[in-house]
């Protein structure tokens, strides 16, 4: 199925892969976009765009997404709660899920894209993982509530055709956590748990928002889910030192692991049942093994792998860290 002359709703417009997406969409244009958009003001960056039409609506209100739905071919569910308790990330990530997905099969649409997480592997994998690889969420509310909206698309889609993307870190311009925030993070000295030599997975939002385009389409996609990382990993101290280099330095100050052990495996027994703390005594060996989320799958079925290397992403940035005052 071409995405020529569709109708096309994405959630999540107004944020970073969202906003990314939209544009790819209204740059290629043949199609109609409405973008589902919660907070009007963060909207600036696509309200503008061809073939773009701003729909207020809220995933968790039911009759928002029923009036929405209609006359949509394709949708791209990119919305999600990244933080907060685990009631709140349920409403959004689970719930608000559970009304697009039964929106959808009302309105007969074609093609169900949902954006999940390698975070549904969880954090205590010390092999290689594939797409086979069992969910363990861990007690982290995002981990936890990213697998419950999985098993959601798959209980509820009927017989509507839909497929799951799970990107690593997504980073690029205008990304907060994995450009702006660990460049400010960077730009003196890099401080880190151990040697670097652990694995990263950044992924750059062109190459994310590409595998969305080929999963919106392609027939082998179809029941499917595709991790969407670099393959293989890099590591850690490649990825922030890419950073620290466009701030002039490599300084590298490892932290030696066993400093925070004692500490992670106190911090996690007394951390509340459903927390990120929870999982910090899992987090500190994940942060220092070699690890590589496999993309044989993309390849093999669709024809796929991720284009922008680690360099050339990086490099990409340096206009948006420019403008931010951070460069």
């Amino acid at each position: 199925m071409d995405l020529k002359n569709q109708t096309v709703l994405v959630t999540g417009a107004t944020g970073f892969l969202g906003s990314a997406l939209v544009k790819r969409l209204s740059i290629e244009g043949g199609k109609k976009i409405k973008a589902l958009v919660r907070r009007p003001e963060r909207a600036k960056f696509i309200h503008d765009l061809d073939g773009v039409e701003l729909v207020f609506g809220d995933i968790t209100n039911a009759a928002h997404i029923q009036n929405v739905m209609p006359g949509c071919d394709v949708v791209f569910h990119v919305a999600a709660a990244l933080g907060g308790n685990l009631t709140h990330q349920y409403a959004v990530n689970v719930q608000g899920t559970r009304h697009l997905v039964e929106a959808a099969v009302r309105a007969g649409v074609k093609r169900f894209v949902h954006v999940s997480t390698i975070s549904v592997y969880g954090y205590r994998n010390r092999t290689d993982v594939t797409e086979s690889t069992p969910y363990d969420p861990g007690a982290d509310p995002y981990h936890i509530t990213k697998v419950m909206a999985e098993k959601t698309l798959i209980d509820y889609a009927a017989d509507m055709p839909y497929t799951i993307i799970r990107p690593g870190m997504i980073y690029g311009p205008r990304s907060q956590m994995w450009t702006k925030t660990m460049f400010k993070l960077v730009r003196k000295r890099v401080f880190f748990i151990g040697d670097g030599s652990g694995s990263a997975y950044p992924i750059y939002v062109d190459d994310v928002v590409d595998l969305m385009l080929t999963l919106a389409h392609h027939p082998a996609a179809i029941g499917e889910a595709f991790n969407c990382t670099p393959d293989p990993s890099p590591t850690w101290r490649e990825f922030l030192s890419g950073y620290a280099q466009l701030a002039g330095h490599d300084r590298w100050i490892s932290l030696p692991p066993v400093m925070f052990r004692a500490f992670a495996l106190i911090v996690s027994a007394l951390a509340p049942k459903n927390s990120q703390a929870k999982d910090l005594n899992d987090l500190i060996p994940f942060l220092t093994n070699y690890i590589t989320y496999k993309m044989d799958k993309a390849r093999d079925l669709l024809g796929w792998q991720p284009k922008v290397t680690l360099n050339e992403g990086i490099q990409n940035c340096v206009p948006y860290l420019k403008e931010k005052g951070l460069l």
